[in-house]
């Protein structure tokens, strides 16, 4: 299972810059991951404590803030 990463802005203004106030986030496809396959990935290779989950359609995100 490949994961998908999603490096766009967390919020686009309408000639796709972003503010100076909102931050970068990656979003991370785990749809297919049970909780504790997120929690160790998370563990093993993410450099951040501030992660989200975040649900898109029938998708699920894991949201890292930078």
């Amino acid at each position: 299972m490949s994961l998908i990463v999603d490096r766009s802005p967390a919020h686009e203004t309408p000639d796709n810059e972003c503010s100076l106030e909102e931050t970068e986030r990656t979003r991370i496809d785990v749809t297919d991951l049970h909780a504790g396959g997120i929690e160790a990935f998370v563990e093993s290779s993410v450099d951040t404590d501030y992660v989200s989950l975040e649900t898109r359609g029938a998708r699920t995100y894991l949201v890292l803030e930078e």
